[in-house]
């Protein structure tokens, strides 16, 4: 069972109840998460709505966007 802010945060970026249970193991790395539509909701939602991914980060200039969300995601679970 997902926490409710965990939760709250993946119903804001619109991802569906399939890829809300796909994330824990796109978050242990045991599926791969970049060009799914996860990924894409999830890049839309932190680059452009909250613009909590740094501009670097989103153009991949210093770290590859998907690497960001599953840490950062990992890090509010955490």
């Amino acid at each position: 069972m997902l926490e409710p802010g965990i939760l709250n945060l993946y119903r804001d970026a619109n991802l569906s109840d399939k890829e809300i249970n796909q994330m824990p193991a796109f978050i242990e790395g045991s599926l791969d998460f970049y060009g799914t539509s996860a990924f894409d909701k999830l890049f839309e939602y932190f680059a452009f709505e909250t613009q909590e991914m740094p501009y670097d980060v989103a153009k991949a200039r210093t770290e590859t966007p998907d690497t960001w969300i599953l840490d950062f995601l990992e890090a509010y679970i955490r």
